[in-house]
């Protein structure tokens, strides 16, 4: 099933949330996940502000559109009652999907180089192995050119040793069956989509997200590179639903939207996430970082509200 997952476009969550989908027979595990285009920011915190990628309503979307959702609960530092909890989950055919931190998980380039959360799905125990430590089956979706190396989609069996340390902080979930799926109204959702994105230009939120990394100190440069990372896999992951719906898009005189994607706004965001790299490296070297990134991402953001406004000005037109 891990051929079925967008890994190398979605985050490692979302991508673990998409094999869960895959695993409890979703046909469709890209459009609940690539159907929406939006600009959010979360501006909740004294540091610079960040994007709602993924958005904090992903699970309830997921319901709607799936009829599936996570059901999340912390591991609370007891590790042994949460693998207990596994066995119970995988023996009624549910597989778990695992969030921990990366600098303690083995099959990963961030071992031992970067904390940060991450996720992982479970599909099997062993009871005991040869350390006489439960053996976890892992699936990590994962795909990532990191700056330690590449992660990629694998499977693997890890000793519960091995990752404790990774676990303790942690959460895990299941997906529950809430309902029946309500399937996405193509016409009504590309509308809505850049309806919101030009929302997103009136209300100045492209600027406060220029504003909020201005002085491209080193916190605003690492949290500028990761938020356009983080467009640049939503933007592609768009196109691709895009693709896909373009007989839907015929209908309401769009068919050219996913080419607009590919030529202008995801080459734009590209653009801007290769200088947000130049600028991380020069401020790790103790160097000013080029105000030439936010040139780059003023562009992008340009790039939204022209695509936004045609998809608007068109289906006015047509309908």
């Amino acid at each position: 099933m891990l051929n079925r997952v967008d890994s190398a476009l979605l985050d490692c969550v979302s991508d673990d949330l998409a094999l869960l989908l895959a695993q409890a027979g979703v046909d469709d595990v890209r459009t609940p996940f690539a159907s929406r285009w939006k600009f959010c920011l979360i501006e909740d915190s004294d540091g610079p502000p960040r994007l709602n990628l993924p958005s904090r309503d992903q699970d309830t979307w997921l319901a709607t559109r799936t009829g599936f959702t996570p059901r999340w609960r912390d591991v609370g530092g007891d590790v042994a009652a949460a693998v207990l909890a596994w066995h119970a989950e995988l023996h009624a055919g549910r597989a778990v999907l695992v969030v921990g931190d990366a600098f303690h998980m083995p099959w990963l380039p961030y071992h031992r180089n970067e904390h940060m959360a991450h996720g992982f799905v479970v599909e099997g125990i062993d009871p005991l192995g040869e350390s006489r430590e439960p053996v976890l089956h892992v699936v990590d979706p994962y795909d990532n050119a990191t700056a330690y190396g590449r992660a990629v989609p694998l499977r693997a069996k890890v000793g519960l040793a091995d990752v404790a340390l990774a676990l303790g902080d942690g959460s895990w979930a299941v997906l529950d069956r809430v309902g029946e799926p309500t399937p996405v109204d193509v016409p009504h959702q590309v509308g809505t989509n850049a309806e919101g994105i030009l929302a997103a230009e009136r209300d100045g939120s492209f600027d406060r997200l220029l504003d909020g990394h201005a002085d491209l100190g080193r916190e605003a440069v690492e949290n500028l590179a990761l938020q356009i990372w983080l467009l640049v896999r939503d933007r592609s992951l768009h196109r691709l639903w895009l693709i896909d719906e373009r007989a839907e898009l015929r209908r309401i005189g769009v068919e050219e939207l996913p080419a607009r994607f590919e030529a202008e706004l995801v080459p734009a965001w590209r653009k801007a996430s290769e200088m947000a790299y130049v600028a991380t490296r020069r401020v790790h070297a103790g160097r000013a970082a080029p105000r030439s990134v936010l040139d780059a991402v003023r562009i992008a953001t340009e790039q939204e509200t022209a695509v936004a406004r045609w998809v608007v000005e068109t289906t006015r037109s047509a309908a």
